[in-house]
């Protein structure tokens, strides 16, 4: 038997949640699991995590990852996450750069991205990493 407000009760309040000073409160993001990994430049090894909205690279400060290189555009390129067939898959972009995007040594407009692939843009080399 339960009495209204016990902590049985089923009119509990679910707007608030239920948090604990060990609790840890996840985003509602949903992971991609993937990552550019820096493997050139100064910021050899610095990893960038690919949130589901995708993120931009470019010259400008108003992109998620700002290599400073004169042979980068501003806006040069940015990886889009399409849902797949088990796993969100991840495509590069060229947004009209001078200078180009290259995948594996070819230059590409747009490109589904592998595992290991070797991303070149300017003078700064990642390795896209999908689990």
């Amino acid at each position: 038997m339960y009495t209204p407000n016990s902590p049985l009760s089923p009119e509990l309040d679910l707007a608030k949640p239920a948090t604990s000073p060990s609790t840890l409160l996840l985003s509602d993001e949903t992971p991609t699991l993937a990552w550019l990994v820096v493997l050139t430049s100064p910021r050899r090894g610095k990893l960038y995590r690919i949130k589901s909205s995708g993120l931009t690279i470019g010259r400008a400060a108003d992109n998620d990852i700002i290599l400073e290189d004169e042979t980068v555009s501003r806006h040069h390129a940015r990886l889009l996450v399409e849902s797949g067939i088990g796993r969100p898959q991840v495509y590069i972009q060229d947004l009209a750069s001078v200078n180009g995007v290259f995948v594996n040594g070819e230059r590409v407009v747009r490109r589904l991205l592998q595992d290991e692939d070797r991303i070149a843009i300017g003078e700064t080399i990642f390795v896209f990493k999908h689990l």
